[in-house]
């Protein structure tokens, strides 16, 4: 893969990013060359902070997840499922999500004179939220406290080139040691024992995929975030 030569602008997201380097370089969407994905991500990331770009933990997050497929890819014997799969899907969500805007876009500057039914008033004391959203949102907040200067950003995107991977797996395992007494915990006390962003990371990782298994809720009180584990998954619902 040629070298970064992207002009330098603000992208949405990470999914922003990386598809915008796929289409770029004309690559597969479903034979992703991830080594070298990752290589012309980090050196984009790097270049953003070079000229002291805003960067949210979304970037960090991604960066961290595309250094862990990349090493599962290079496992001696190969994994039953490709590694790439959970990130084309969310590519491939993404493009739709994507070209459904501009769609909608589109359709909107077409019937922009034309007058439409005021909508009904709501209740705009209720609030909706998405689990999923809600605790990215607290981890993009908890990494802002955590990552306050240049030199610790800088740090942290050489450490994700080599550092060492926690396997999501085994966080998956203790989440849910960290969170059986079925108590409310606060979201921030999960990560009080991880002593590296790639683990706070896989530690995310995992509260992610068990908040979208429906293994645990999250609640919203005031300002803070709780989690609690459903034993019972059928309880869930």
């Amino acid at each position: 893969m040629e070298g970064l030569n992207l002009k330098l602008e603000q992208y949405e997201g990470p999914l922003d990013l990386l598809l915008s380097l796929i289409q770029k370089h004309k690559i597969d969407i479903f034979d992703i060359p991830i080594a070298g994905l990752t290589d012309q991500y980090l050196a984009y990331i790097a270049e953003m902070e070079s000229y002291n770009m805003e960067l949210s933990a979304d970037f960090i997050l991604m960066a961290s997840e595309l250094a862990f497929i990349k090493s599962k890819m290079l496992l001696p014997v190969p994994p039953e499922e490709d590694p790439r799969k959970p990130l084309v899907d969310a590519l491939l969500e993404y493009q739709r999500a994507k070209l459904a805007a501009e769609f909608l876009g589109k359709r909107s500057e077409e019937y922009f004179d034309r007058f439409t039914k005021a909508p009904d008033e709501t209740d705009a004391s209720y609030e909706r939220f998405h689990p999923a959203e809600l605790i990215t949102e607290a981890f993009n907040n908890l990494a802002k406290r955590l990552i306050k200067t240049p030199e610790q950003k800088t740090e942290l995107f050489e450490r994700l080139k080599n550092q060492r991977h926690f396997s999501v797996e085994g966080k998956i395992i203790f989440v849910i040691k960290f969170l059986y007494d079925e108590k409310k915990h606060e979201f921030s006390t999960l990560f009080g024992s991880s002593k590296s962003v790639g683990e706070l990371v896989a530690v995310f990782l995992a509260l992610l995929q068990l908040v979208s298994g429906g293994r645990v809720n999250v609640i919203r009180e005031d300002r803070e975030i709780y989690l609690i584990l459903i034993r019972n998954k059928e309880a869930a619902g």
